[in-house]
């Protein structure tokens, strides 16, 4: 591969079967998955965004059922097809493999000190406790077992029957409603009006987790005139982050347990003609700034939604993963939108057919520094609160800027993309580049070239 490691000589991704039923569309099989703008569900296919390419797009093992309901209710009541693009989806996903980690819920630290005596020592637990003192099954009151809430498995350690414990299996409800309405007549012309919510019920019996994640989608394009807008929420509990110096309450509670409350959203605006386009978009991913403490606040946008060359693509995802390292690498940015608010206007001109040039200024806030991944300043709030950081090491408002310029080609048919692109850059001193062995003086500079074939 492009890192000089061997791989597979051939790889299959995806594969699944589709088929019509006279009431609707089943899909079943490892499929992409794509809803609205991409910011939680991006397929990652082709080259859909102004800059960059994607790198890996959302992949699920999954039984869907879509339908029209409006088209159902008029055949069973004898009345003609309307053809209203009203599409009701129902879904399941899952996911059966061996986890890296072992979850335990529970930890069964090294006592130094002697044993734990059952009713003498306040640390006992008798789940640590599952031999006797000449090794047979049964409890001595002395601790045989040491681990942490989680450990990472071997082929030691792993039982021969994971594949039929259930538990640890994760599954997803998926419901979706879309008014699918391209090309209508509107207003005596012909526009587009696209507007649906799509939810998903994410569980893991193992780590008691019960996610629900509600994404709006709506766009609007009539005469030139483009807005279009996703706004995401993802909220429940679960003790499956694995963050290391999480919170332990002094009451004996679990510092995996963690409530999650994450948003994000993206928004444009803008006016569209055969020979130019101009686009406003402005962009929000909630952060956190304690991730050891009970509430669970950032999650990065899909590092498939492109926003820029530069500054979210390159620079946070090393920042973050540096910060992180593998024992957190769910933390990451990837890539994608990053714990910030941004505005990106930009403008697209087509001086001759199948050839773009785009020219975009991308400037980002933060929206919850945590001392980490984006340095504190005094005065920096969140929700109208100030917030609490060890240190104060910043003077900016804003974390970086950036200008991208684009020149596209497609020719072929439309199949061949001929691409050259480059982007300036300039962070402020919210971010600690040392820490990824980035330029210190916070000035970036990439001219990127890329030549693809779209089946």
């Amino acid at each position: 591969d492009i890192e000089g490691r061997e791989t597979a000589d051939f790889q299959l991704n995806r594969a699944w079967v589709e088929f019509n039923i006279p009431v609707g569309l089943i899909r079943a099989g490892r499929q992409p998955s794509h809803w609205g703008m991409g910011l939680l569900a991006n397929s990652g296919d082709g080259f859909d965004d102004m800059f960059g390419e994607n790198h890996g797009g959302s992949t699920y093992d999954r039984l869907i059922f879509a339908t029209k309901p409006v088209a159902i209710a008029q055949t069973v009541a004898g009345v003609p097809d309307s053809g209203t693009p009203l599409f009701l989806v129902f879904g399941v996903d899952r996911l059966v493999e061996d986890p890296r980690d072992q979850y335990y819920g529970y930890s069964c630290p090294e006592f130094v000190d002697g044993p734990w005596v059952d009713g003498t020592h306040d640390q006992y637990d008798s789940r640590c406790d599952i031999v006797d003192i000449k090794g047979a099954p049964g409890r001595d009151g002395i601790a045989d077992l040491t681990h942490g809430y989680t450990e990472e498995q071997s082929g030691e350690n792993r039982p021969g029957d994971w594949w039929a414990d259930g538990r640890d299996d994760v599954y997803e409800l998926i419901y979706a409603l879309i008014y699918k309405g391209e090309d209508r007549q509107m207003l005596g012309s012909t526009g587009d009006l696209i507007a649906g919510v799509y939810s998903v019920n994410r569980k893991q019996l193992e780590t008691d987790s019960d996610v629900w994640i509600v994404d709006g989608y709506l766009k609007f394009r009539l005469r030139g005139l483009l807005l279009e807008t996703e706004v995401l929420h993802i909220g429940g509990k679960t003790n499956a982050i694995a963050i290391p110096g999480s919170y332990d309450p002094a009451s004996g509670g679990n510092p995996l347990a963690k409530e999650a409350d994450i948003w994000g959203y993206v928004a444009r605006a803008g006016y569209e003609q055969p020979a130019y386009s101009a686009v406003f978009e402005t962009g929000y991913a909630s952060g956190d700034n304690d991730v050891t403490d009970k509430d669970f606040t950032g999650r990065a946008i899909h590092p498939d939604f492109n926003v820029g060359l530069l500054f979210y693509d390159e620079i946070m995802s090393r920042v973050t993963a540096a910060t992180w390292g593998d024992s957190a690498s769910g933390l990451w940015s990837k890539g994608g939108v990053y714990n910030s608010r941004y505005i990106f206007p930009s403008l697209t001109l087509k001086p001759m057919n199948n050839w773009n040039v785009h020219l975009a200024y991308l400037r980002a806030w933060p929206d919850r520094p945590d001392g980490s991944n984006i340095l504190c300043k005094k005065g920096d709030k969140a929700g109208g609160k100030k917030l609490s950081c060890g240190d104060y090491q910043a003077k900016d408002d804003h974390l970086a800027w950036e200008v991208d310029l684009g020149v596209q080609h497609r020719f072929h048919g439309e199949h061949i993309l001929l691409a050259l692109e480059a982007a300036y850059a300039e962070t402020s001193d919210r971010i600690p580049l040392e820490r990824a062995g980035l330029n210190p003086k916070g000035e970036f500079l990439t001219v990127q070239s890329r030549i693809a074939f779209e089946f």
